[in-house]
């Protein structure tokens, strides 16, 4: 799957938009699956196991199911558009919000536990209300080149059109 597919990056003349999540949905889907199809286990295991640890069993299968369905309804389909005609960047999920102007926004990148992404916010409280516009990427080989298919396919077009000085690798 190349970097389009994966960010879901569709430009026209007016918008581009993406959704940085979008790749995590196939996996997801057979997270959930599996955990779907832990269900009728538990059932033909009921008379088997003791109570206690049936119910243990049951809480951890809610709470991975809890967090999956969260996932596929909350965070994979955000999707970041960037209107060229009214110079602002909305963020869909179920309705559509304006989150900043063109000239409001900076993008930098935020490290975290080993990994590092790339995310977008106001000049002003970058630091405290952001947005992630990347998958996480690590200091590998592979990471690396997925990297800069992200920067060449999808950053750079982005800042582009929102005339964003940056500095592009030599």
């Amino acid at each position: 799957m190349n970097t389009i597919d994966q960010y879901k990056f569709e430009e026209n003349g007016s918008e581009i938009s993406f959704m940085p999540n979008y790749n995590f949905l196939r996996t997801l889907k057979w997270w959930l699956a599996a955990g779907v199809l832990v269900a009728p286990v538990l059932y033909y295991f009921k008379n088997i196991l003791s109570e206690k640890a049936l119910v243990i069993a049951v809480s951890l299968w809610v709470v991975y199911m809890g967090y999956f369905l969260i996932d596929l309804l909350f965070r994979v389909p955000v999707k970041y558009i960037f209107d060229k005609r009214e110079k602002c960047i909305y963020r869909k999920l179920f309705f559509t919000q304006k989150i900043m102007n063109f000239d409001e926004m900076t993008y930098f990148i935020n490290e975290d536990s080993g990994g590092y992404y790339y995310v977008i916010g106001k000049k002003r409280n970058q630091f405290v209300k952001n947005y992630r516009i990347s998958n996480y990427f690590s200091g590998s080989a592979a990471s690396r080149i997925k990297e800069d298919e992200f920067q060449n396919t999808i950053l750079f077009p982005v800042l582009d059109a929102l005339n964003v000085p940056m500095n592009r690798p030599q």
